[in-house]
């Protein structure tokens, strides 16, 4: 695999403070990442957030919706890296935690998929 996460966020005239918090914090690893973002806003604004070679830009113009937004990003990303995060803009991570997911998806692979809300969870497995 190119990349050990990728991950999409999906926007829609989202406050650029917020969105800015999240792409940085998800930068913000050693892990070799690549970040979707889709922008569903009727303006492409916030393209000069996306300079960093880990960002792919996608300006679609039209509110799409969120999990169509979502699914551009997840097909773009098929067969370049095993697992894809997806994020809310509102959203961020402290330092080390992109590596505990990943180590721990990588050491639990009967996980089909893994919500994180910062609470305990039940987790599923999709078949």
């Amino acid at each position: 695999m190119k990349y050990d996460i990728s991950s999409s966020i999906v926007t829609y005239k989202n406050n650029r403070t917020m969105l800015q918090n999240v792409v940085l914090s998800f930068l913000n690893t050693d892990l070799n990442v690549k970040l979707y973002i889709v922008d569903n806003s009727p303006t492409d604004e916030i393209q000069e957030l996306c300079k960093d070679k880990r960002i792919k830009y996608i300006f679609n113009n039209t509110n799409v919706g969120f999990g169509a937004g979502h699914n551009i990003a997840i097909k773009k990303s098929l067969n370049l890296s095993k697992y894809h995060l997806v994020l809310n803009p509102d959203l961020y991570f402290k330092k080390g935690v992109l590596e505990e997911i990943y180590g721990f998806m990588q050491l639990n692979d009967d996980i089909g998929c893994n919500i994180m809300q910062g609470q305990p969870q039940i987790g599923f497995q999709l078949s």
